[in-house]
């Protein structure tokens, strides 16, 4: 099983409203691809990208990362 580390999710104008597009990745770079690939890209609203914590600690800050 892959462990994703990033969902993004590409919204794109229609004339039936807004279509949305969700694309699990490992690496950032893989989205150029995707959206290179989808819809034509004049037609995005706008892209969501969020990060898929595998970390146990969902509280987790910058500065107790740091101190890891």
């Amino acid at each position: 099983m892959s462990h994703y580390r990033w969902r993004a999710v590409v919204i794109y104008r229609t004339d039936a409203g807004p279509l949305d597009v969700e694309h699990f990745l490992e690496e950032l770079h893989e989205l150029h691809d995707r959206v290179e690939g989808g819809p034509h890209w004049d037609t995005i609203q706008r892209i969501e990208v969020q990060r898929i914590n595998h970390c146990e600690d969902v509280h987790l800050t910058v500065e107790q990362a740091a101190s890891r």
